[in-house]
């Protein structure tokens, strides 16, 4: 998301937390539940497709890489006993069909280095009782073979990922679109139904709709989660920055600061764009113990979060 979408969603939950709060007393008419209904139903899908957009191509590219290694690394030793075999024999038929170097393999294209893997395979195979006394052993050329199906399917993984990256993005817009469109036109309209009879809800509905920028000169803290007890990333655990009433930043008017919040997504790393400022983050998840923490966050520095959390 961008610092636009993303202060946007800060004030979505906020607005969510709001109406939760006082769920006893819209809930029963139906105006404002059919409209609330529907526009909250829009936060889990923008969640689905931010997890979505901040996918970790390079981890996958990574991945591909190494697999690439491995399988090269494989076959030219492979390739090498047989080049030794294939001397001895003075068959030069298959001396001239391996004849592969280390730059052949490091420069080919993805689907050639599976190609020229491949042949070292099948003539492994082809001499595989043979190559044994040259260091070769049937569980070598099991190896090869595992290593060349390993990278072979990752090699698609990239330009998947780039392109669910740029559909989540694209949906990201249109949800963001859609969920506006219902709090301007339906919910900022209904609320006036409870500005007599309910005043609390009505003002800090009103309130949870103001949108807090971060953008400028904030600066990001950057997070992750994980369960204490198996070291698993955590995803949907809420983060909800308070800035201190001693800190430098300051609502206009003097009206206290809304507070930030996020979620962490699907590997547990989460980000929030914050202005300097003494936080007071409340981490909290159904199921495991909330946690209080102070943090500083300083303009122009990286702030690092990193949270685990015990089971109740």
């Amino acid at each position: 998301m961008n610092t636009n979408q993303e202060d946007r969603f800060s004030m979505y939950y906020v607005v969510m937390n709001t109406c939760d709060k006082y769920k006893a007393v819209w809930e029963t008419n139906a105006v404002f539940s059919a409209t609330y209904n529907l526009w909250v139903a829009k936060i889990p899908l923008i969640e689905q497709n931010r997890d979505a957009q901040i996918l970790e191509t390079t981890g996958i590219t990574t991945n591909k890489t190494a697999r690439r290694a491995t399988m090269t690394e494989k076959a030219l030793f492979v390739e090498n006993r047989l080049q030794s075999y294939a001397n001895v024999e003075n068959n030069p038929e298959l001396l001239e069909s391996i004849k592969y170097t280390v730059s052949d393999l490091k420069k080919a294209r993805d689907t050639d280095v599976i190609g020229i893997c491949n042949t070292i395979l099948a003539r492994a195979n082809a001499h595989a009782a043979a190559i044994v006394a040259y260091g070769v052993t049937a569980d070598m050329i099991t190896d090869l073979q595992a290593a060349i199906v390993a990278y072979t399917t990752t090699l698609a993984n990239p330009k998947a990922a780039r392109s669910q990256t740029k559909t989540a993005t694209q949906n990201l817009s249109d949800l963001f679109k859609e969920s506006d469109t219902l709090l301007n036109t339906r919910l900022d309209l209904d609320i006036e139904l409870f500005k007599i009879t309910n005043p609390d809800f009505f003002s800090q509905y009103k309130t949870a709709r103001m949108i807090t920028a971060t953008g400028g000169g904030g600066t990001s803290v950057l997070g992750r989660v994980i369960n204490a007890g198996s070291g698993e990333p955590m995803k949907g655990v809420t983060f909800t920055f308070y800035a201190e009433p001693n800190g430098t930043m300051k609502a206009a008017g003097g009206e206290k600061v809304k507070p930030i919040v996020k979620k962490s997504a699907d590997k547990g790393k989460f980000r929030a764009k914050l202005p300097e400022n003494m936080y007071r983050v409340v981490v909290e998840k159904i199921g495991f113990k909330k946690q209080e923490i102070v943090i500083t966050v300083a303009n122009g520095e990286s702030t690092n979060l990193n949270i685990e959390l015990e089971m109740n």
